[in-house]
């Protein structure tokens, strides 16, 4: 691939991301009803998305060493959103997992969310949704794929 595609796409991947999470969806708009941060929010979306993690699997999915991610994991466990549970065979290892209440607070954070992008999204015709829809998972997929996760 030629320089120049590459240049265009680093400069449309660093407009896009701000983009998304300051104008888009605002911070003070998703995470304001909670005293949660958005690294909480992660941590619960990763879950959602697997049955079970280690602290170790969970850093590495949002990318936040071990020593910062515990403070957060016993936050959301205070807040019952999560529980530990120690692995049957090896003692050492604590598997990190979503609590009734946690997959309650995740499809209630995920509801609030689609309503804010449903508000955002009110004065596009059906036609650009779909289309947006489409890209989305496009790139959603072709990142996945570069990471070799798929």
């Amino acid at each position: 691939m030629k320089t120049q595609n590459y240049e265009l796409l680093t400069e449309y991947m660093l407009k896009l991301m701000p983009t998304m999470n300051k104008r888009f969806f605002r911070d003070d708009e998703v995470f304001k009803s909670e005293e949660l941060f958005p690294s909480h929010i992660q941590i619960l979306l990763v879950l959602a998305n697997h049955k079970q993690l280690t602290m170790s699997q969970i850093s590495r999915q949002i990318n936040v060493i071990n020593s910062n991610l515990t403070p957060l994991v016993d936050k959301l466990i205070k807040f019952g959103y999560l529980k530990r549970q120690p692995y049957k065979k090896d003692r050492r290892v604590v598997h990190i997992s979503l609590t009734t209440s946690g997959k309650t607070f995740v499809e209630k954070h995920k509801k609030y969310v689609e309503s804010l992008l449903e508000e955002k999204l009110s004065t596009l015709p059906d036609a650009k949704i779909v289309a947006l829809e489409a890209h989305l998972v496009a790139v959603y997929d072709t990142i996945i794929e570069c990471l070799g996760e798929k």
